[in-house]
């Protein structure tokens, strides 16, 4: 017995210090002796450690003393410390017989809570099964509290109970809920019951609970179903429906009560009600394996695989559950096979070991190898025979060895596949009968497999020619695969074929949505459509997407830059086209390219880049119609761009070559109308030109014996018009067209023959039966009853076209309605219609003059403002003459530039030069309106340009009524007199039949500057007796008439002559008898009656009208003694009138002449001058003059470059003011580089020696410069 102790010790030390042989010794020596010592078998055991071995030891230490729990600790350690799961369960069944031990109470605790963690970790209903017995069996509540625990914690992590042990679980549970209810109780109760075997008696238990009343429960419950139907592809015999509303009431907007129902529209074969209820459900960024299994199964019994692939995927990317991974893997390679997704199929199958696949899933994989011509031997040698046989069958085919297949088929089972592959065989073995009885019996056996239909319809499409059955066969195969493209292919192709071309668009359509791969034929196709329908956006996507498939693509590439054209998208076009044009330079894609870009080019009013492109064309094909076309719309813009610019004989021509080539075309295709329509319109725009340019050169179309190009003028171009726009009506079956009633309506008003305009009448009434809603044909009907004077038909004609159309705001028919209104003097109603049409479209022209005629009668001092804002929003004759006449009569008041209103809209706007312009225009079109002429002299002559005035008022003579004639032969003397043409002016005075003041006036002062005397005073004296009432006008005559006296009688009788004036103008002084002293005074050095003239006119100094005179005369007076008295009293003229442009322009000319340097005083003086004045109130020379004080001034003040810029300004002005030309070569001269110059000065000597006007002093400078130079 001290031996064994001896050796058990020894065997202790071996073991901690790691010496596990020798303690194995020592443990044998032992059990030699005493082969049932418990000590020596445990440590024996213990010493073995993980060997096989160790287990055995410790088993016979317990069956020698099963109490003791040493043995039962080293078994367990040994269990414990390994990993496979295998050895783990075995410690369910050790620390379950450990239990029934007495045990220190931390051991106790320690293997419970081993026991639950370890039950958790392998959910293993044994851990269960142990806790339930030691809790029955143990009344202890310290170790009973840790076991319930444990117990409970087991429960909580899923870990499933035996069917045996429900029922003491559930006492457990209850016992526990009745001393202490809460939620998570409730619902592991409801998790036993729901593990007994009968499934539906568990679920009806759960709903007879009392505590089914919980939401929570209901909630679980829901969840559990759902779980169960994923499972188990059913409801396990429950009645849902008998309990759903049950179940579901209070938690309606739970995720798994939509889950719930969504399953059950499955269970009844609703598989798209059941997708369409779980789609907004499914969370997509989380796996869960509930929502996730089910959404993929719905896709599935759908056969969306495209869907299934793209569900898979994604939750592929986020699951960590192994099983659902696994299941989702399974999936996604079902998907790639039912779309044929072989290589993507393999690789997903790479992933699953073949173990997890069944039978079905084995033979897709096989498929996919032989698919992608790879080895399946190791495939399938895993399937039964059927399946086998099939695959091989297969293979043949793809090997094209269709007899061996077709052996192999004929004593096999009848069935779907093999009747398939039969057909398919046979019809490459060109045996149709054979394809078509298998294939039939395929379809027979098997109506959902979507590839016998294919076969089908490619049989009755390629080889039948029935269109009709292969239509149907193809639409059942693509109703059951609707992600196949070929299916949609041939289908699309069919519908085309039959021209069912809605259906045709349909199918693409909802193929581009169901069709994972982009296809560039369905892009095309369906851009076509979208090209066809006029949606250009939807056809520009489709069309690019062929393109990025497809860079080189013409087809697409064309038809792009088609719809960029048609959108509008202008420059996109061009580039599209270009690149077309360089891939392919083929003739007829050339001329059709190139005349798309040159339409472009017009469209963007890039006209001249439009007509080379356009001749482009010509020089490929001179005949291509729709160049011709083209070029003609493009000259017509070009020709509407220049009547809007004025240049009427540029817009003739451009017509004219648009007309060309619209007959051009018409000699090769006279049936397209579109042809006859452009013709007409281009003729119709040359009847709008003046009278001057409406004339063409065209051939006689309707007459072929005659081909002649022959001149049209105006009224006969409207009969070539109508013949073309009545061809276009009869070839359209229309009794008549808008453009036929308005050609004869034109004509009409051209002719003034009211046949044509009943002709128009009765058009537009049968137009308007055929298009009542047709605004434009109410609106012209209107406007030839305006003709008619059908004034009520008028007035219900525009209104209905009010009504007719959307667009409420046109403002043509506001105003056609305000000019009838103002016809019939209804100036208010007339107001109100203009108003609208201003709010309607505010730029258009009409609306402001219709206002303005109204002004005219009712508020005159509008009637100017309105119908310049008129003229300037566009040309109207109404306007243009309107604001002409009203700018004729605000000038016509010698006041008006008191009035700064009047001032700025003369002055300010420019308004005599516009008018001018205007008047211009106007007389383009009516060249024979005397008062235009005579209203276009008046501007001129405001503006200085006196032999165009002549002209025009010679013109207006012409043309004149005899009772007008006096007036305008008034206003051409008073020009020929400017022009200092006496004689003439002599002459048209003469020929002036009724005597007047303005006239005798005229005549007398051209008299006197012919130096007839005693005639001018005779006729001044006449007019002064007979004609002259006022004292004003009596005065100046006697001022006159004294000038004259003073030439041939002296100086005392005009003196007296001059006081009758003063006398004369008692009740109204002027001073101008006073100005005429005064100067008398200075000729005749008469001091005393110069100063007393002085002396009256302090009373003018003023007013600004009178400053220069009263300051040139007493500054002149001064400057012969003294010349800086002389600039001081013009100082203090400008003090009083700083702007006045005549006195800076005289103290210019002082300061020049002063012995000190004021050069730059003067050349600023000067400068201040020419700002200051204008054409109106000078002329040009004087002008030029003040331009060369200027530049001499700066000449000597040391400014050469002012000075010659100064010079070359002025000469822009009047090139032929002789003074300039002296300032500018002067400048030149002093500058060294022109010495080399000297022949070019020379002749410009002699220029002004020849054809200018010069002083004596300025004749002797030219002289001596000439010899200087020629030494």
């Amino acid at each position: 017995m001290a031996e064994v102790k001896t050796l058990l010790k020894e065997a202790r030390k071996f073991i901690d210090d790691k010496d596990f042989k020798s303690a194995q010794e020592c443990c044998k020596n032992i059990l030699r002796k005493d082969k049932q010592n418990y000590l020596a078998l445990v440590l024996l055991g213990k010493s073995l450690q993980d060997s096989d071995q160790a287990p055995l030891a410790y088993q016979k230490a317990i069956a020698s003393k099963p109490t003791q729990p040493l043995a039962w600790h080293g078994l367990a350690t040994y269990y414990e410390r390994k990993e496979d799961d295998a050895s783990k369960a075995k410690l369910f069944a050790i620390y379950g017989e450990m239990l029934k031990l007495q045990l220190e109470d931390g051991k106790v605790t320690e293997i419970l809570t081993k026991l639950g963690e370890l039950g958790s970790s392998l959910k293993n209903s044994d851990s269960i099964t142990s806790i339930i017995n030691y809790i029955n069996e143990n009344h202890e509540d310290t170790f009973k509290n840790e076991a319930v625990k444990q117990f409970i914690q087991l429960l909580k992590s899923n870990v499933p109970c035996k069917s045996e042990d429900v029922p003491l679980a559930l006492n457990i549970l209850n016992d526990l809920y009745t001393k202490d209810p809460s939620d998570y109780l409730m619902l592991l109760i409801c998790k036993l019951i729901l593990q007994k075997s009968d499934f539906v008696s568990a679920v009806e238990e759960i709903i007879a609970l009392d505590l089914f009343s919980n939401i929570e429960v209901k909630k679980w419950l829901c969840e559990q179903l759902c779980e169960s139907f994923i499972d188990k592809n059913s409801f396990n015999g429950l009645d849902i429906q008998k309990y759903i509303d049950i179940i579901t009431v209070g938690i309606e907007t739970s995720k798994y009560v939509g889950l719930l129902k969504s399953m059950i529209s499955f269970d009844k074969g609703l598989y798209l009600e059941a997708y369409k209820q779980c789609v907004p459900l499914v969370n997509y960024q989380e796996t869960e394996k509930i929502e996730a299994t089910f959404i993929i199964k719905c896709t599935i019994m759908l056969k969306k695989w495209p869907v299934t692939q793209k569900l898979a995927t994604n939750f592929l990317m986020k699951v960590r559950n192994p099983e659902l991974k696994l299941n989702l893997q399974k999936f996604l390679f079902l998907s790639y096979v039912e779309q044929q997704k072989w290589l993507e199929a393999i690789n997903i199958a790479k992933e699953i070991s073949t173990t997890h696949l069944n039978t079905d899933e084995l033979a897709s994989l096989a498929k996919c190898y032989i698919e992608t011509n790879e080895s399946a031997e190791h495939v399938l040698e895993n399937l039964d025979k059927d399946q086998f046989i099939q695959l091989q069958c297969l293979a043949l085919l793809k090997q094209e060895k269709y007899k061996e297949a077709i052996s192999v088929l004929e004593n096999c089972n009848e069935n779907a596949l093999n009747y398939y592959y039969l057909g398919n065989a046979y019809w490459y073995l060109k045996e149709y009968d054979s394809c078509l009885i298998n294939l039939l019996k395929s379809a027979k056996v098997n109506s959902d497999h979507a590839d016998t239909f294919y076969f089908l319809g490619i049989f009755y499409d390629q080889y039948k020619k029935d269109l009709q059955k292969a239509k149907k066969c193809y639409e059942k195969a693509y109703s059951l695969c609707d992600y196949e493209s070929n299916y949609v292919k041939n289908l699309s192709e069919v519908y085309v074929k039959m021209g069912l071309n809605e259906s045709d668009f349909e199918l693409l359509k909802k193929a581009k949505t169901t069709l994972q791969n982009k296809e560039t034929w369905l892009n095309l196709r369906l851009g076509l459509h979208y090209l066809n329908k006029r949606e250009w956006e939807n056809a520009i996507i489709n069309f690019r997407d062929v393109v990025k498939a497809s860079p080189n693509n013409l087809i697409a590439l064309e038809c792009l830059a088609d719809a960029y054209y048609s959108r509008g998208s202008y420059t996109s076009a061009l580039r599209v086209y270009n690149k077309v044009m360089s891939l392919n330079p083929n003739k007829i894609h050339s001329c059709h390219c190139l005349t798309n870009i040159g339409c472009i080019y017009a469209l963007l009013a890039q006209y001249g880049e439009a007509i080379a492109t356009f001749e482009k064309v010509f020089e490929i094909d001179p005949f291509f119609l729709l160049g011709l076309k083209g070029f003609a719309e493009c000259s017509m813009k070009i020709a509407r761009k220049k009547f809007e610019a004025n240049l009427y004989g540029s817009a003739r021509d451009s017509a004219q070559c648009a007309i060309d080539n619209l007959t051009k075309a018409l000699l090769k295709g006279r049936k397209f109308m579109c042809l006859w329509n452009l013709l007409g319109d281009a003729l119709m725009f040359v009847t709008r030109l003046p009278n001057k340019y409406s004339y063409v050169f065209i051939k006689e179309f309707f007459d072929h014996s005659n081909e002649t190009t022959i001149r049209k003028d105006k009224l006969d171009i409207y009969p070539q018009a109508i013949a073309c726009f009545s061809f276009v009506a009869k070839h359209k079956q229309e009794l008549a067209s808008y453009n036929l009633a308005s050609a004869y309506f034109e004509y009409y008003r051209a002719t003034n023959q009211i046949a044509h305009c009943h002709v128009a009448f009765n058009l537009m009434l049968a137009c308007i039966k055929e298009k009542p809603t047709a605004w434009r044909n109410w609106n012209l009907l209107g406007k030839i009853c305006v003709f008619l004077k059908r004034y009520d038909w008028a007035q219900h004609c525009f209104i209905k076209a009010l009504t007719v159309t959307h667009k409420w705001s046109i403002a043509k028919i506001w105003c056609n309605l305000g000019t009838l209104y103002l016809q019939v003097n209804l100036y208010k109603l007339a107001n109100h219609c203009f108003w609208r049409g201003q709010s309607a479209l505010p730029s258009y022209p009409q609306s402001w003059i219709g206002q303005a005629l109204i002004a005219e009668v009712i508020r005159k001092e509008e009637a100017m403002d309105l119908f310049r804002h008129a003229c300037r929003l566009g040309y109207h004759p109404t306007s243009a003459l309107g604001y002409a006449d009203w700018i004729c009569s605000t000038v016509k008041n010698l006041n008006w530039k008191n009035d700064p209103e009047s001032k700025y809209a003369i002055e300010g706007l420019y308004a005599v030069t516009y008018g001018i312009d205007l008047m211009e225009w106007y007389l383009t079109f009516e060249p024979d309106d005397p008062w235009a002429c005579n209203i276009l002299g008046n501007l001129q002559e405001r503006k200085g340009l006196l032999n165009s005035a002549l002209k025009s008022y010679q013109k207006a003579h012409l043309h004149a009524e005899d009772d007008k004639k006096n007036l305008v032969l008034l206003n051409m003397a008073r020009i020929l007199v400017r022009l200092e043409k006496y004689d003439e002016a002599i002459k048209t005075y003469k020929a002036i039949d009724e005597a007047g003041l303005d006239s005798s006036c005229g005549l007398a002062l051209a008299l006197y500057k012919t130096g007839q005397y005693e005639d001018s005073f005779s006729v001044y004296d006449m007019a002064l007796q007979w004609l002259c009432n006022d004292d004003a006008d009596k005065a100046d005559i006697l001022v006159a008439m004294a000038g004259i006296v003073h030439m041939f009688k002296g100086k005392d009788d005009a003196k007296t002559l001059l006081f009758h004036s003063i006398q004369a103008s008692q009740k109204k002084p002027t001073p101008y008898s006073l100005f005429s002293l005064c100067s008398l005074g200075i000729i005749n050095s008469d001091q005393s009656l110069t100063m007393s003239a002085l002396n009256e006119l302090q009373k003018y100094e003023k007013d600004s009208n009178f400053a220069f005179d009263i300051g040139f005369l007493k500054s002149y007076v001064a400057c012969n003694e003294d010349i800086e008295l002389a600039i001081q009293i013009i100082c203090d003229a400008l003090h009083n009138h700083p702007s006045n442009g005549p006195l800076w322009f005289c103290m210019s000319q002082y300061c020049l002449r002063t012995s000190q340097s004021k050069a730059s005083i003067a050349s600023g003086c000067a400068q201040r001058a020419f700002k200051l004045s204008t054409y109106e109130e000078h002329n040009s020379y004087d002008i030029g003059k003040m331009f060369a004080i200027a530049s001499i001034a700066e000449y000597n003040a040391g400014d050469r470059v002012k000075s010659l810029k100064f010079g070359k300004e002025g000469l822009h002005i009047n090139p032929c003011h002789s003074e300039l030309w002296a300032a500018v070569l002067f400048t030149l001269m002093s500058n060294k580089k022109w010495s080399s110059k000297k022949r070019w000065i020379l002749a410009m000597l002699g220029y002004m020696r020849k054809h200018l006007t010069m002083t004596r002093p300025l004749s002797r400078w030219v002289t001596l410069v000439e010899k200087k130079l020629t030494r």
